[in-house]
């Protein structure tokens, strides 16, 4: 889908930390894509950091966010990353595989600050 993108946990955490008049990368997206998208995963990543005093800040963020769980084509699709990442010895956190892999199953663009890992597995598409 052109109009959707499905963002990783770091481009909310920036967004959160920036205090500046700066735009963030999240703010980008939200004005160029119609519909975004999070995996479980990546919004496991944003929460086990988030102190109880900001929760429902950080809840309101993911409102208007849909959250893609971690199902049977992801799995099939992690499988493949894994063993893709794993034969040509250029291995990553699970983590990001695991994101990756819902992006991939889901036909999404994947859009983070973290290009370095994600431009490792084949076949995912990057935006940011």
């Amino acid at each position: 889908m052109e109009d959707s993108v499905i963002i990783d946990a770091d481009v909310f955490i920036k967004h959160w930390r920036t205090k500046s008049n700066k735009e963030t990368l999240f703010e980008q997206l939200d004005k160029q894509y119609r519909n975004l998208f999070v995996s479980a995963v990546a919004k496991y990543e944003v929460f086990v950091g988030v102190d109880e005093k900001d929760r429902d800040e950080w809840n309101r963020y993911f409102e208007d966010v849909t959250v893609l769980a971690f199902d049977d084509a992801t799995i099939e699709t992690a499988r493949g990353v894994f063993r893709q990442l794993k034969r040509e010895n250029k291995m990553i956190d699970i983590s990001d595989i695991l994101i990756a892999s819902t992006a991939m199953a889901n036909d999404l663009p994947l859009a983070t600050l973290n290009r370095d890992h994600f431009e490792r597995i084949r076949g995912l598409r990057l935006v940011g």
